[in-house]
């Protein structure tokens, strides 16, 4: 049985960026990460922005549109805004039922489907950021797998464009499902940001 995309693997991919960021000394937090005109303070703002959006939607005041955002949100500590967020995230979602649907500036979306989404970004922008600061990270295969079957149950929201930050890549021949994953996500496992 495989992993099932839920308030676990959220925690898991949570802990995943956190120990990540974490990680970094002060000059790290400028280098470029993907997309290549972010650093590792966009790209962290960007999460916390929309892990925020999930614990709204949990706590039943829906999503709102994220038209534009600013990395002033993390105030001088990144990495406290990132907990307290991931925090209130887990707070919102405990006990709720992740099959109730939820109002997104699209219509409505279940609730699960923004946990899944939320997941897979926790772990790519880990990815992005490890990679970014030269410290590659090893996501769990399992999550990733996950993440996949997830995205293969949703790929016409895919083939419309506008969910992922840049179109999925083809994954190498024989690639393991981290490999594809990050392929999925447009990133080319193998070349830096």
């Amino acid at each position: 049985m495989g992993v099932t995309l839920n308030v676990d693997a959220y925690r898991r991919a949570a802990a995943q960026f956190g120990e990540t960021v974490a990680s970094l000394t002060d000059d790290e937090w400028a280098r470029p990460t993907f997309p290549n005109d972010w650093t590792a303070v966009t790209s962290t703002a960007w999460l916390v922005a929309g892990d925020a959006q999930l614990a709204s939607a949990a706590r039943g005041d829906g999503i709102a549109p994220l038209v534009e955002f600013d990395s002033a949100v993390l105030g001088p500590n990144p990495v406290a805004s990132w907990r307290g967020t991931a925090l209130s995230v887990l707070r919102a979602l405990d006990g709720v039922d992740l099959t109730q649907m939820v109002s997104h500036p699209q219509g409505t979306i279940r609730l699960g489907d923004v946990v899944a989404q939320r997941v897979s970004e926790n772990l790519i922008r880990a990815f992005d950021i490890g990679r970014a600061v030269g410290r590659p990270i090893e996501l769990p295969a399992e999550l990733a797998e996950a993440c996949l079957d997830f995205w293969a149950e949703h790929g016409e929201a895919i083939l419309r464009g506008g969910v992922f930050p840049d179109q999925p890549r083809e994954p190498a021949a024989g690639a393991d499902s981290v490999e594809r994953f990050v392929a999925l996500m447009g990133r080319d496992p193998e070349s830096q940001p």
